[in-house]
């Protein structure tokens, strides 16, 4: 090679920014504790900066426990970062992952160490453990971004796929050159620590990778939450009002409310009301089209925009719904809980609000009537 880099600056710095990164972590955890990945992260690179450390207090006549520790620990290392975005990905725990590969290149190690082979078959040895590690890390960081596309994964799983890569240049400048005879230094690389230094910048881009994956799933956790009602999981208000800028005819509008919910409330109480409220989202998520949209609008009151249908379809649409509510039976405590809706129904004029006054007018009108009935606003 035409250059080369120092190694122990290497380890040095792998010490400085591993060991910023992990209380970077581990702060950023204690904020946000719902993402169970970054205290993961945070110990993983905690390990690292050790084993970095210890690797850089090295000298020709360190103990064998120290040289098979200090490797152990950046192995180990890679192996919890594996485990973490499994973790992250799934929301299990998965310790085996990181102890069992571990404990594998521990017991590999110390029998490759103590039986006396030459120093290029531990840094393949070690090389190896490392670019499997960040291969699988790698692989599950891309796998999951069919259930969920960050973009942030694709960066983030170019760095652990180019460490592993540049872990294998490694292993094959260690199994092709001739090991050193009598080594001056204990920092010996075969690839002049060119590899290394690509390791050391993978990792900063890895856990700066990580740090914005979490952060992109917090963003979409909250853009989700303004939009979403927590009860019931349906759309709330604001995500309704939207979603109507964009409605086009033909379209109709209906206003839904549970009938005598107050008196639901008082004969179940607040918990059979809202079991009332969820069972009727679950049935109307099912009633209605995929193309329409159904909404909380606030209390016991829903709102559905009908696309692509005219006024005799939305009356067939709003009387199934009616009538498989009509025949829903929920269970509170044992007890048998039953309600009806009251509908109103008005056609989209290319004005939200009108029509939505206009089928709120409707839906009065189906209470006047005796509920649990269909009124259109052009019944009148």
């Amino acid at each position: 090679m035409s250059m080369s880099v120092d190694v122990l600056t290497l380890y040095l710095l792998n010490f400085v920014v591993a060991f910023v990164m992990a209380g970077i972590y581990f702060f950023s955890w204690s904020h946000h504790r719902d993402v169970p990945s970054v205290r993961a992260w945070a110990i993983a690179l905690a390990l690292g900066a050790l084993g970095s450390l210890e690797l850089s207090l090295r000298t020709n006549s360190s103990p064998l426990p120290l040289v098979i520790m200090a490797n152990s620990l950046v192995v180990a290392a890679y192996a919890t970062v594996w485990m973490s975005v499994r973790r992250f990905n799934t929301g299990e725990p998965a310790f085996s992952r990181a102890v069992i590969p571990t404990v594998l290149f521990v017991v590999i190690f110390t029998a490759v160490l103590v039986g006396g082979t030459d120093v290029n078959v531990r840094v393949a040895l070690c090389s190896f453990a490392i670019a499997v590690l960040s291969s699988l890390a790698g692989w599950e960081v891309l796998r999951a971004r069919t259930s969920e596309p960050l973009i942030s994964r694709i960066p983030t799983a170019l760095a652990l796929l180019i460490t592993a890569l540049a872990m294998v240049v490694r292993i094959v400048f260690s199994l092709l050159e001739d090991p050193p005879q009598e080594p001056t230094t204990p920092f010996y690389d075969p690839t002049q620590g060119i590899t290394l230094l690509v390791n050391t910048i993978c990792v900063i881009a890895m856990t700066l990778g990580f740090l914005m994956m979490a952060h992109e799933r917090l963003r979409h956790h909250y853009e989700s939450l303004a939009r979403t009602d927590e009860l019931t999981a349906l759309p709330n208000r604001r995500f309704l009002l939207d979603e109507g800028k964009r409605l086009r005819n033909p379209a109709c509008v209906l206003m839904i409310d549970l009938d005598h919910f107050s008196e639901v409330n008082r004969e179940f109480g607040h918990a059979g009301g809202d079991r009332a409220l969820i069972a009727f989202a679950n049935l109307a998520r099912g009633q209605l089209r995929p193309s329409d949209l159904i909404a909380r609008y606030g209390g016991e009151e829903f709102c559905a925009l009908l696309r692509d249908v005219d006024e005799p379809e939305a009356r067939r649409i709003a009387e199934r719904l009616r009538a498989c509510v009509a025949e829903l039976s929920i269970n509170v405590d044992g007890r048998p809980l039953r309600i009806t809706t009251s509908i109103g129904m008005a056609r989209f004029d290319g004005d939200l609000e009108r029509a939505m006054r206009k089928a709120d007018a409707a839906l009065y009108r189906a209470k006047a009537l005796g509920r649990n009935q269909v009124q259109s606003a052009g019944d009148v």
